[in-house]
């Protein structure tokens, strides 16, 4: 046999080439049937100022089931909070499925990775996925709902006690008109003010308990202006109003006559000096109780 011959050269050619093709056919299967994917996506949780890393990984061989050798991740003291990651050396889980977690982060890293290695029957595989952040995760403090302010509640105002009302003094004679005041205990100060239709002026004041008048000439056609002052709470409230006078129906033209004085509280029904009078009084202390008389400095 010819040892050089074209044909015996091609023939140990092709013989070198197809145990080469089937080595790295040998040594590129196990490689290619066992691998692992890894992805993550991460999101800023603002409430706790943390990444959220939302791993998802899945391993893939040629064997029904595989085991963790390996499952790391970075930062450092971070974890994942599906127990399907558990590295035990015991738990097989489904091959090719899908396996989900999630890893919190501080908000002041800008990535973290996860490692993971699977081993099959078959063969094993490692890989590494990285999940990068951008900027910062900061916690967001929430609006504050102000606290509504408590309406505060008034108490109401009780009233001091009220001053004694004084009685008025009235009486006219046939040529005379007497006015005063009887004043209670328990009443305040009174101050009179007499000016006569004849220019005439007094002043009578009248303490609590006390009990005075003024006493003038007078024939019909004459009049008083009275002024009724009293300090109440410190402030001094007065009113005035004009007293004519009336002579007595019983009087003759002289100004005399035989019937008696009207006096007391029954001349506010007969007089109209009376009533006038009264109504000054009272009036005076119905207002100052309710602050509404003029006040006078």
């Amino acid at each position: 046999m010819n040892l050089k011959s074209p044909l015996r050269r091609t023939a140990v050619l092709a013989a070198g080439a197809l145990i080469g093709l089937s080595g790295a056919f040998a040594l590129a299967g196990p490689a290619s049937a066992h691998h692992n994917i890894v992805s993550g996506q991460a999101t800023c949780d603002k409430v706790a100022g943390e990444w959220v890393v939302d791993w998802s990984v899945q391993a893939v061989g040629n064997a029904p089931t595989y085991k963790w050798t390996e499952v790391s991740l970075t930062p450092a003291g971070t974890t994942i909070d599906n127990e399907a990651f558990k590295v035990d050396g015991k738990t097989e889980l489904e091959n090719n499925k899908v396996v989900t977690g999630k890893q919190r982060v501080p908000g002041t890293e800008t990535s973290s990775t996860l490692t993971v290695a699977a081993h099959w029957t078959s063969g094993d595989a490692k890989a590494t996925g990285t999940a990068t952040f951008e900027g910062k995760c900061e916690k967001e403090t929430p609006p504050t709902t102000p606290t509504p302010t408590p309406t505060a509640t008034t108490p109401p105002v009780t009233p001091p006690d009220l001053p004694g009302e004084p009685a008025p003094i009235f009486e006219e004679t046939c040529d005379t008109i007497t006015i005063g005041l009887d004043n209670p205990a328990d009443g305040v100060e009174i101050t009179l003010g007499y000016k006569t239709s004849k220019g005439e002026q007094r002043t009578l004041v009248i303490k609590p308990g006390e009990k005075k008048s003024e006493t003038f000439s007078a024939k019909p056609g004459f009049s008083i202006d009275l002024t009724f002052s009293a300090t109440v709470d410190g402030k001094k409230y007065s009113e005035t109003d004009t007293i004519k006078y009336e002579q007595p129906a019983d009087c003759d033209s002289s100004g005399n006559g035989g019937g008696l004085p009207v006096t007391g509280a029954a001349a506010g029904g007969i007089a109209g000096g009376a009533a006038a009078l009264l109504a000054v009084g009272a009036g005076l202390f119905f207002m100052a109780r309710r602050r509404k008389v003029k006040f006078t400095a």
